[in-house]
């Protein structure tokens, strides 16, 4: 049977502001104010539940990346280059926080102009000339004319040229060419592409109006190719002093002609030009690729008069002279600038009523996408918001089962439990090398993936949630196996391995998290203990007060950091929040400030007992996770962090018992994370809004 740890370890923690005594026994009423004073309101079961509002919601820098990949089929992440989002109740998707600067307003701009270039881009634009020079190439014959400015063919030769094509179609050689004219009959020249006569033609022009010669040539194939000049009839009258030749100033190749090139993205840009101009009205198809495209990017059907606008907003590149392309890029750039694109837009029939009314099946689907997938609905989810059936319960179900096998569900792993779990923390880590001689990036990347793959377990496979605290099995590859002092399992990849050994096993025991609650120097059971009170039982202690001195550190400290730790908190100011925090964070001594396993630090031998100030004791942090699994408080938590993270607001006092209701409903249906989101998403806190007052 569960036992309720907040009751025992709070009742008695007089001092520390924020965390209140249970007077009537059972599990202790989560606070519903800063200070955790206020009573709770009675739940009853099927009463209306007020299901709050959220702020118009901009879409943060990993929601916007990951819109544009869905969106426009890119690889490009131009959020990288965006300001950080601010934090809110542990979470970068908190709605209220999300403010929106200037400078965030001009990287929008600079990602929409380089995503439509992107989608738009071709890798050949019309024709490209590549013109040689006759006296640098040389002929077979002659010699430079005119101080080197052509070559002079003083008898039948040649210049010849090799070039390569690298897309086949039509292709013009041209040469200009002037004769020293003798005799009856103009000079006259041939030209060959790989020695393919394409006739010959009679030059009577001279040196005072030069002759350019062009010849088309329809089926040139990829490839090299080569191109010559002739002089077919060379004249030479010594007597009369009369001598025929063919000066060539320089050879030419134009091509390939009349060729569209394929876009550089052809998946791209077929989803966005879904129409061909050349087939239709102009203005007609550009209003329907517009109709699609931000009935997409806006997540919701678009009206006539807001695609006439920007109809006429592609007009004024046509009138400009521009192409059809040209026009729907600035189309879309506008359709990317839009507040419509940039946040996500809930509207309320009366924005100061306290009367919940139900979403749209399209602000609906978006809730729902952009809470397990961090992005925009695909087609599937849109197609359910068009007939409405997304409203339905038992389709929402299955929908959370559908989304959650989706690679895209990824997003949880990295946002959701990467800020709750504190995984994502592990990239700003940085122990000391002098002090953790095995740490390097290697290492390093061995435990990200281990965690990212430990939490994807639980998030996308029907497992009880909860286990996760206490795991049988664990991902490791022969370097972190090395790291844990455990068999290795043969792989430098990190696989699924059952948990050997009595020392691992569960989340308490990997290194991410040992190393992210961890100094760069040592261990830091305060951080441990505080990262469990507050993530997984959701009992946050208060800030110390301003004049509480430092941790003792320095080479002229002597002790153990517990040894330390408990002298640290000898103040009489500090000792009501530590006596619950220190406890849990010391059973996790063992574990060094990058999770290898100890029985000394700095020479001291490791105590990682503890006794709850109930009286119950623990040894090691293997028996801490059983006792944190059995608390009442912990689904409750999951629960309440999951809520934070969906909705993208902070946990309010008429929110009490609608967690409860999901708590409940998590519990019931097998504790697994699906039935924690089913039970979020079908409740009308996530369902329906309301206004607010002003």
């Amino acid at each position: 049977m569960r036992k309720p740890l907040t009751i025992s370890v709070l009742v008695l923690a007089v001092g520390c502001r924020g965390l209140i005594e249970d007077p009537n026994g059972g599990s202790l009423p989560r606070p519903d104010d800063p200070n955790g004073t206020t009573n709770q309101p009675l739940c009853v079961a099927g009463e209306p539940r007020d299901p709050g509002r959220v702020t118009i919601h901009r879409i943060n820098r990993a929601e916007y990346d990951n819109t544009v990949r869905d969106l426009l089929q890119t690889s490009a992440r131009p959020a990288v280059d965006f300001p950080h989002d601010d934090h809110g109740y542990g979470f970068d998707n908190i709605a209220d926080v999300l403010s929106t600067a200037p400078l965030l307003v001009e990287k929008y701009e600079s990602a929409a102009t380089l995503l439509v270039d992107e989608v738009l881009a071709k890798p050949f634009e019309g024709s490209v000339r590549i013109q040689y020079e006759a006296e640098t190439i040389g002929g077979s014959v002659g010699n430079p004319y005119g101080g080197g400015t052509a070559w002079n063919l003083f008898s039948n030769g040649t210049v010849s040229q090799t070039f390569q094509v690298e897309i086949a179609g039509a292709y013009q050689l041209s040469t200009r060419v002037f004769g020293q004219q003798a005799g009856a009959d103009p000079a006259r020249v041939e030209l060959r592409i790989d020695g393919r006569s394409l006739g010959p033609i009679d030059v009577p022009e001279t040196s005072a109006n030069p002759r350019t010669v062009e010849i088309r040539v329809d089926d040139l194939a990829a490839g090299e190719h080569t191109f010559a000049v002739a002089f077919l009839n060379d004249f030479y009258d010594p007597d009369a002093g009369a001598d025929r030749n063919l000066i060539v100033d320089w050879l030419a190749v134009d091509g390939p002609l009349d060729y569209t090139a394929p876009p550089t993205n052809p998946a791209a840009y077929q989803s966005v030009m879904v129409c061909d101009p050349a087939m239709m009205d102009r203005d007609e198809c550009a209003a329907e690729i517009f109709r699609r495209f931000a009935k997409r990017a806006w997540r919701r059907p678009v009206t006539e008069d807001e695609v006439t606008r920007l109809v006429a907003l592609a007009n004024i590149a046509f009138a400009e002279g521009d192409d059809f392309d040209t026009g729907i890029g600035l189309g879309m750039q506008a359709i990317l600038l839009s507040p419509h694109f940039l946040f996500r837009v809930e509207l309320d029939p009366d924005p100061a009523s306290m009367e919940p009314h139900a979403l749209s099946p399209h602000e609906l689907a978006t809730r729902l996408s952009y809470f397990l997938w961090s992005s925009m609905p695909d087609d599937h989810l849109f197609a359910l918001a068009d007939d409405g059936t997304i409203t339905n319960p038992e389709v929402l179900r299955e929908e959370v089962r559908r989304m959650l096998q989706d690679p895209k569900a990824d997003a949880l792993v990295d946002n959701f439990a990467g800020q709750w779990l504190y995984t994502r923390a592990l990239d700003d880590a940085f122990p000391d090398p002098a002090v953790y001689t095995s740490w390097n990036d290697d290492l390093k990347a061995s435990m990200a993936t281990e965690s990212r793959m430990f939490v994807k377990t639980f998030l996308t496979q029907d497992i009880p949630f909860i286990d996760l605290l206490d795991a049988d099995f664990m991902f490791l590859d022969d370097r972190l196996a090395r790291h844990y002092g455990l068999p290795e399992p043969g792989s430098d990849e990190v696989v699924r391995v059952a948990a050997t050994g009595e020392h691992r096993g569960g989340l308490l025991t990997q290194g991410t998290f040992l190393t992210v609650t961890s100094r760069p120097k040592r261990t830091a059971p305060v951080i441990r203990g505080k990262w469990i009170l507050e993530q997984l039982l959701c009992q946050a202690p208060p800030p110390p007060p301003a004049d509480v001195p430092g941790f003792p550190e320095g080479m002229a400290v002597t002790g153990s950091v517990r040894e330390r730790t408990e002298a640290h908190r000898a103040d009489p100011k500090c000792i009501g929040c530590h006596q619950v925090m220190d406890p849990l964070g010391f059973a996790l001594e063992h574990y060094d400030g990058v999770g290898q396993w100890r029985t000394e630090d700095e020479g001291y031998p490791v105590d990682a007992s503890g006794v709850l100030p109930d009286g119950r004791s623990f040894l090691g942090g293997i028996e801490l996770a059983q006792i944190i699994k059995n608390d009442d408080n912990t689904p409750h938590c999951m629960t309440e962090h999951a809520f934070v993270y969906a909705l993208g607001r902070g946990r309010e006092r008429y929110d009490t018992c609608a967690l409860d209701d999901m708590t409940n409903a998590f519990v019931e249906g097998g504790g697994t994370f699906s039935a924690l989101v089913e039970a979020m998403v079908t409740h009308p806190t996530f369902t329906t809004r309301r206004g607010e007052p002003e």
